[in-house]
């Protein structure tokens, strides 16, 4: 029952204009993650997955580019490659990433 109650509120979430939702920074949004764990596993499994998403997303994370592949590292030290990145978080649509490749440190003048 508490199942089902979790996936109609999603279903409903689903139904909300997306301008009204925050962007998600990984390819599966949270919403289908959750979801997903939820279906397969239950209602404890989906709750726990909404726990660890909400976890991975608070601000603080950033994105580079090192030896060619792209990653996100979230605020708690938690490193993803980059299949499991939102395609927004990506070049082209992401102009602010850190290119670990291209990085010439500042020289500090004493």
């Amino acid at each position: 029952m508490m199942k089902h109650l979790l996936l109609l509120a999603i279903r409903v979430y689903w139904k909300i204009p997306t301008k009204w939702h925050q962007k998600c920074i990984f390819r599966e949004t949270c919403s289908h993650y959750v979801y997903r764990k939820a279906s397969e596993r239950g209602f404890k499994a989906g709750i726990a997955a909404l726990r660890e998403r909400n976890e991975l997303c608070r601000p603080g994370y950033v994105v580079y580019l090192s030896q060619g592949h792209y990653y996100l590292k979230t605020a708690n030290g938690t490193v993803f490659e980059e299949q499991e990145i939102a395609l927004s978080e990506l070049p082209p649509c992401n102009k602010h990433i850190l290119d670990l490749d291209n990085y010439v440190p500042k020289q500090i003048e004493y």
